[in-house]
């Protein structure tokens, strides 16, 4: 997404849509980080862990998750989508192994992108997300 383009806006609030990034890999951690700040939405936190970004959901109150399904550190990532559920935050599951789209989706994410998916369709999912969350 080029530089210079408007904030994406909680449209309750008017404000940047604050976004949580889970992901294991530091190096995909600090991109993600970089392209959705530099696109408009506040980054409220990234985390390594399902522990931690479940602590950073509750203190942070972002409008969506985006979370890495599949991570090398327990517990995984559609354990983490439950709980987001549970505290009613919308998440977008995300991973290179396609064959846990029905699992993610069942434990409650708003939606599955491949990481490879194109940036634009993940900024466009993220949206919807949060703009599904608030209805």
């Amino acid at each position: 997404m080029p530089s210079g383009e408007p904030p994406v806006r909680d449209d309750d609030h008017d404000q940047p849509l604050r976004i949580l990034i889970v992901e294991d890999d530091p190096r995909v951690r600090t991109a993600l980080r970089a392209f959705l700040s530099e696109g408009g939405f506040e980054v409220v936190g990234d985390a390594a862990t399902a522990a931690a970004a479940l602590r950073m959901a509750r203190e942070r109150a972002p409008a969506v998750v985006l979370v890495d399904v599949l991570t090398a550190h327990g517990p995984d990532g559609i354990e983490l989508l439950r709980a987001l559920t549970e505290l009613r935050i919308p998440a977008v599951a995300i991973s290179i192994h396609g064959g846990v789209r029905g699992d993610a989706l069942a434990a409650g994410a708003y939606s599955f992108l491949d990481k490879d998916s194109a940036p634009e369709l993940l900024v466009a999912t993220l949206r919807e997300a949060a703009a599904h969350a608030c209805r």
